[in-house]
């Protein structure tokens, strides 16, 4: 459906451009052919029917071309109903004078319609170049502000690792602090912890900038679901894996993803269950599949979603009222995640839990 939008707005376009190009030949050409149309049926018709049909064709080209070719119009279809639909035939002669009036009356009726109509166009074509403007200020306002959300967010989320880095090595290598084996491996630990959190806001960045500029396509083959929930475990320390349980069956079918993709998405979703969830609270993930569609359920028991931000957390930079409670994050993690979702032709959204918590879903599609 997207392609054939696009298909659509640049036939449109490239149609406008015709018509506003070549308005003048359109115009005679149109009024060349209506009489070749209209012209075996002129004994069938009344004279003044065929003004009608005149006039609307020149309705259609004011709208199309605009007022110049619209005029031109007018004029020869004056000539041609005339020459061909008014008595003597095939001469420019008049013998009626109420026909005289009726062709007088056609032309200036003929005129001020394209006059009318392509007025009504070019004020149609202001109005959209207006809108325009405004959506291009807008989309500039948006992009400032966004921009202004980018540098606080990774300002932030690259000083804060990068201090306490700071801090760790200055300690270590203090010869005024006699460090024990204990303490030592406790600041190397805090070190490594900082440097991952450091490496995950970069790769974070980085992979949204090539989910949105597509040069993360999947490359997708039929993969166990257990393999990839090994891999997403294995990026987390050992107490974090102990506060997420699974409840996955052994029958699941094989589902047809990028591995590194859909284990980054995924580890997206419980990292932002355990950082909204209580310290030793479980995160639970289930997963299970119909004949039409493999479904990831994720659950934590933290503060839970407000009704208007069901939809925002998945904004790039987006962070809930509840982050204050939370030291750390983008606002990037469920935007990376709903794009390689939305890449393997799923969907994902979150729901309430009784009587706290919150609940994310992953779809995606099972191929038969």
């Amino acid at each position: 459906m997207t392609g054939l939008k696009i298909f659509s707005k640049k036939y449109i376009i490239i149609m406008k451009k015709i018509y506003e190009r070549y308005g003048y030949l359109i115009a005679a050409v149109s009024i060349l052919i209506a009489t070749a149309i209209f012209y075996p049926g002129r004994d069938y018709f009344a004279k003044g029917q065929w003004a009608m049909l005149y006039l609307l064709i020149i309705a259609a080209i004011a709208g199309l071309s605009g007022i110049g070719p619209a005029i031109l119009a007018s004029i020869l279809a004056f000539l041609a109903w005339n020459y061909f639909f008014l008595p003597p035939f095939h001469a420019f002669i008049i013998y009626d004078y109420k026909d005289w009036l009726a062709l007088f009356v056609f032309l200036i009726v003929g005129i001020l319609i394209g006059i009318q109509t392509g007025k009504l166009k070019e004020s149609q074509t202001q109005i959209a170049e207006r809108e325009r403007e405004i959506a291009r200020a807008n989309a500039v306002l948006e992009s400032d502000r966004m921009k202004s959300i980018f540098i606080s967010s990774v300002s932030h989320e690259l000083k804060t690792p990068l201090s306490s880095i700071t801090a760790t090595i200055t300690n270590l290598t203090d010869k005024d602090i006699d460090w024990d084996k204990n303490k030592t491996q406790s600041e190397l630990e805090s070190l490594r912890e900082d440097l991952a959190r450091l490496n995950g806001s970069i790769t974070s960045l980085i992979d949204l900038a090539l989910l949105e500029s597509f040069s993360w396509q999947p490359k997708k083959d039929l993969y166990e679901f257990g393999e990839i929930l090994a891999t997403v475990m294995s990026k987390f320390s050992d107490r974090y894996k102990n506060r997420i349980k699974f409840n996955v069956p052994d029958n699941l079918p094989l589902i047809n993803v990028d591995f590194q993709q859909y284990a980054r998405a995924i580890q997206n979703v419980l990292e932002n269950a355990l950082s909204y969830s209580g310290q030793n609270s479980i995160v639970t993930l289930k997963a299970a599949a119909d004949k039409k569609e493999f479904k990831i359920i994720i659950e934590d028991t933290g503060p839970g979603i407000l009704p208007d931000e069901k939809k925002r957390i998945f904004e790039k930079f987006y962070r809930g009222k509840s982050s204050v409670k939370v030291p750390s994050g983008t606002g990037l993690g469920l935007a990376i995640t709903q794009e390689i979702v939305r890449f393997h032709g799923g969907k994902i959204w979150a729901e309430d839990v009784t009587p706290r918590g919150a609940r994310f879903i992953i779809t995606l599609p099972l191929e038969v």
